[in-house]
């Protein structure tokens, strides 16, 4: 008999006070729509990519499956590739909330292996909050000679977390959505991602110490600490939030995001934001974090959609 999908223990709520403080801190002074939701308390849009991980880490210890120091207890790794999920409403940071979900594969691929899981995040309501796949590393070396092969279910054949219609009308930011423009373009600015963001983002209880401990990082395979793919995501959605209004990703937003590089500890990206269409449906942007080069070039750290339905 296959073990996959294979349930998890659920995991309650609220998120640790010191998270959610430090997703603000993390943010340096490019954050100031962030900063202005957690003082008002709520969780992020950034964070709920980590409701993955907030499930994962209530798992038993597997250290077979597991070749990064301290992340993801053994399920999955803590270094995301890719995230998909739609929050269907916002989080209070003291709110009693329930996620449960399943591990539905791995796969190797040129070398190193991935974990695949989806979970569902209920409110103290009952109602649902968020709906994540999410697929990540179960270790960043490449193991020589290791074929690739897949396990359990194809993430690329996954339905993705769809918009949430029902919650669209209530979305305060309509008005400012309707107003975008095609074209238009969102951030483009430097950001300098230092290594005491990432200390401040990762809290003195990390739950993946590869992204702000040189030394673990060094042994799972890194040059140096690299940021989180939710600190690096935070950065283009700080952008539209300062655009459409900071409560505006919490009716509906769905969102796909792959990363593909490592943003190192005291780098510079450029987190951009593109309105690739507007519609009487819903808002897509497009979103990037750029490593710039020389001479103008520029490599993509982080590509994604974000769609906000708007009827």
């Amino acid at each position: 008999m296959s073990e996959w999908p294979r349930q998890l223990i659920a995991a309650t709520g609220p998120m640790r006070a010191e998270k959610i403080d430090g997703a603000a801190d993390g943010m340096g002074e490019w954050g100031q729509e962030t900063r202005a939701l957690v003082a008002q308390g709520w969780v992020p849009p950034d964070m709920m990519t980590g409701l993955t991980l907030f499930l994962l880490s209530s798992q038993p210890r597997d250290p077979t499956r597991q070749k990064i120091p301290g992340g993801g207890g053994g399920v999955a790794g803590g270094v995301w590739v890719r995230e998909r999920f739609t929050i269907h409403r916002g989080l209070r940071r003291e709110e009693q909330f329930t996620v449960s979900g399943t591990a539905v594969g791995r796969h190797v691929h040129k070398g190193r292996r991935y974990g695949t899981n989806e979970c569902t995040t209920l409110g103290e309501d009952g109602e649902k909050a968020a709906r994540n796949i999410t697929t990540g590393l179960l270790a960043y070396k490449v193991e020589a000679g290791l074929a690739d092969h897949l396990e359990g279910q194809d993430p690329d054949a996954l339905e993705s977390p769809a918009p949430d219609w029902q919650r669209a009308a209530s979305n305060p930011s309509l008005e400012r959505l309707r107003a975008l423009r095609e074209g238009q373009v969102l951030g483009d600015y430097p950001v300098r991602v230092s290594l005491a963001m990432m200390e401040a983002r990762d809290t003195k209880n990390p739950d993946n110490p590869i992204h702000s401990d040189p030394e673990l990082a060094r042994k799972a395979g890194l040059t140096k600490p690299i940021a989180g793919g939710s600190h690096v995501l935070a950065f283009p959605l700080e952008a539209i939030l300062a655009e459409i209004g900071r409560h505006g990703l919490y009716y509906g937003a769905s969102f796909d995001i792959r990363w593909r590089t490592p943003v190192y500890a005291d780098t510079t990206i450029i987190p951009r934001v593109l309105v690739e269409s507007v519609a009487p449906q819903q808002v897509v942007f497009g979103v990037k974090a750029i490593l710039p080069g020389d001479n103008g070039a520029e490599e993509t750290a982080m590509v994604g959609q974000v769609t906000v339905p708007l009827a």
